[in-house]
This record gives structure tokens, C-alpha cells and sequence, in this order.
């Protein structure tokens, strides 16, 4: 693939030349998936793993454990294709945040999915993320229709404002794009069960971590 020396000054430009894109921020347009994820585990767990093929994986944990990630992309592709699936990356959207991170985070998680989509062929569940509601007319541009996407509680159903921003959130998502399936790490939401009937949970990291400490004593 050609490119000259300041195309190479931005990270993976080269790959992203010809993609289809969307809203004003450009992000590429993933492929939809209608994958149910089954024995997920999060990145910083199967990096290590010797059966990398059981599992699939996601990034619902500190973005220090998966920088390395958009880092040295090619360095993991081999692995992530021997993976079953990838719940793709989660770089952070806090409320504390500066709008114009999170949309930077928003694109490096576009990317690293559509890297992994379109020159590797790893089935890959679309992150929404969102800090506020608003947030939505723009963190959804490149997310597929009718694909299996995912969230995660993680901080966000600790209080009433972050809980009801969530739940608003999700019922957003489902009603915009309108998900085959909503994956989410964590739960349940009670609130959300009452009127979906697309919701899929798994445990998350700090879930399973609390379960295996009980199952050891």
C-alpha cells in the first residue's frame, strides 16, 4: 500500500485509505456482527494465556493494560486471530473528560476495529461509548445497524446520575441503531430488562476476579 513520508507521520493512515466513513469526525464504518460473546476474558488476562483460541477477549478494563494495543497494533494481530472473537477496544470516556479526548478515544477504538475487521478477519463487537447523552450524535457515527454491539457498567451505574445516563444511554443506542444484540459487561439492569428483550450480560472483570477468590476460599 503506498504512502509517502507524512502520510506515515499519522498512525495507521495507510490502512484507513479507502474506507468508508462517517459523521464529521470521519470515523470508518465497521462491519456488523451478530455474535453472542461465550467465556469472555479481558485483554490483560489472555495476553498471557496459552489457549488463546478458548476465549473471547475485551478491553473493559484501565487503558494502561491495553495502550500497547493502538502502541504496536501488529504486534497482537496473530493472536487476536486466534481468538474466538474480540469485544474491541475501550479507550476511556469519563464525564471529566474533555470532549475532544473522547473523540479521540472514539478513533483510535474505530481503527483498531476496522484494522482487525477489514486486513485480518477477526469478528469484532462494536464499544459505544458515551459520557453524556449528546455525546451520541457523534460516538455512534462508523457503529453498523442490526450488529451484536457492546457496553460496559463499569462506573457507570454507581449513582443516580451516572446510572440514569446509562440506562437513557443504552435505550438511545438500541432505538438509533437499533442493535441485534446489546452486550453488556456487568449487570444486571433491571431497568433495562423491563423493556428490552436484546440485552445479553457477561461477567466482567471484577466480577470474575471476586468469583474465582470465593470459589478459592
Amino acid at each position: 500500500m503506498a504512502t509517502n513520508y507524512k502520510e506515515k507521520s499519522f498512525k495507521y493512515l495507510e490502512y484507513l485509505q479507502g474506507a468508508e466513513l462517517a459523521g464529521s469526525e470521519g470515523y470508518p464504518i465497521l462491519k456488523p456482527t451478530h455474535s453472542i460473546p461465550e467465556n469472555v476474558i479481558s485483554f490483560n488476562e489472555w495476553r498471557s494465556c496459552k489457549h488463546e483460541e478458548r476465549y473471547w477477549v475485551d478491553h473493559f478494563i484501565d487503558d494502561s493494560n491495553f495502550n500497547c494495543v493502538y502502541n504496536n497494533l501488529f504486534r497482537y494481530t496473530t493472536k487476536y486471530q486466534k481468538a474466538k472473537g474480540v469485544i474491541g477496544t475501550d479507550f476511556s470516556a469519563y464525564r471529566n473528560m474533555p470532549t475532544w479526548q473522547h473523540k479521540e478515544s472514539v478513533g483510535k477504538n474505530r481503527t483498531i476495529d476496522y484494522i482487525l475487521q477489514t486486513f485480518y478477519g477477526v469478528d469484532v463487537i462494536p464499544v459505544v461509548s458515551f459520557a453524556y447523552l449528546y455525546d451520541l450524535d457523534w460516538s455512534l457515527a462508523g457503529i453498523p445497524f442490526d450488529s451484536s454491539i457492546a457496553v460496559s457498567t463499569n462506573g457507570s451505574v454507581n449513582n443516580f446520575v451516572s446510572r440514569n445516563t446509562f440506562i437513557e444511554g443504552v435505550m438511545e443506542v438500541n432505538s438509533r441503531i437499533k442493535p441485534r444484540h446489546i452486550i453488556i459487561a456487568g449487570g444486571p439492569v433491571p431497568e433495562l430488562d423491563e423493556t428490552l428483550s436484546n440485552v445479553v450480560y457477561y461477567p466482567n472483570f471484577s466480577q470474575r476476579l471476586h468469583a474465582r477468590r470465593k470459589n478459592n476460599g
